[in-house]
């Protein structure tokens, strides 16, 4: 059975071109639902999964981002290089996180200010950082500095690992 990410999300990644040191990457994930919905993370390169963090600070237009009704009518709208949040480590070093698309912020993650660890131990699931409604939906690759799943495992040498195949998962010859 593959994982839920797996199965219900086009997994994408932000490549971080503005490090000038190419050992250290600020890598964000962007997981694309079936419903177009877009789940924002920090990828596995990122150098914050390393470090001890001691406070995660969002932006105060994204903490009092208020949306509502079936539209998601208020949200706030995001640039690619919005910036959602600032991650302090216990060592001074400050991260800062992107929207990595173009859209309207529905969530953020408020679960990360009371209890910043999650981002460290659940990184790709419970530890998200926010939910956004992207503007290019049709064509999403269109967004620039993303590439797909495989590119990016490739890029930054690491392994792929997706969940167990059952036989009632493989149909048509998918992993």
């Amino acid at each position: 059975m593959r994982t839920l990410i797996e199965r219900y999300y086009s997994q994408y990644y932000f490549i971080d071109t503005t490090s000038t040191d190419p050992n250290i990457t600020e890598d964000q994930y962007v997981n694309q639902h079936t419903n177009e919905l877009v789940v924002i993370g920090v990828a596995p390169s990122h150098p914050v999964l390393q470090q001890e963090i001691e406070k995660i600070e969002f932006r105060e237009n994204a903490i009092n981002n208020e949306v509502s009704g079936v539209r998601k009518t208020g949200g706030f709208k995001l640039q690619s290089n919005t910036i959602l949040c600032v991650i302090t480590c216990s060592n001074g070093k400050e991260y800062f996180l992107r929207s990595c698309i173009k859209g309207k912020l529905l969530e953020i993650n408020k679960e990360l200010i009371n209890n910043p660890s999650l981002l460290k131990t659940n990184h790709a699931t419970s530890g998200f950082l926010a939910i956004i409604e992207p503007m290019i939906k049709d064509k999403f690759m269109e967004n620039p500095g993303l590439i797909k799943f495989e590119e990016y495992h490739k890029l930054r040498n690491i392994p792929i690992q997706k969940g167990p195949v059952f036989l009632k998962d493989n149909t048509g010859g998918e992993d």
